[in-house]
């Protein structure tokens, strides 16, 4: 069985999504309540970019506790 890697282009850069890990966006007031939660669940801080850096993601662009508009995605890249 063949698996299909996760893909995005941040910053211009197609990158790997991390198999594990969900992709997280938050609004500006709750951003550091999403990092918290992320390190407490995984035990892993991610990598966090703002959200007009981040293309080719099949996401609402709202904020996953509030709805209101989405700032920063949380999420984690496989290192090259």
């Amino acid at each position: 069985m063949e698996t299909t890697e996760k893909t995005v282009v941040i910053q211009g850069k197609e990158m790997t999504i991390e198999d594990g890990y969900p992709v997280r966006v938050s609004c500006a007031e709750h951003v550091e309540r999403e990092l918290d939660d992320y390190v407490d669940q995984y035990e892993v801080a991610p990598d966090t970019y703002p959200i007009e850096q981040v293309e080719n993601l099949d996401l609402e662009k709202t904020c996953m506790v509030c709805g209101a508009e989405g700032r920063v995605v949380l999420l984690r890249v496989k290192e090259m």
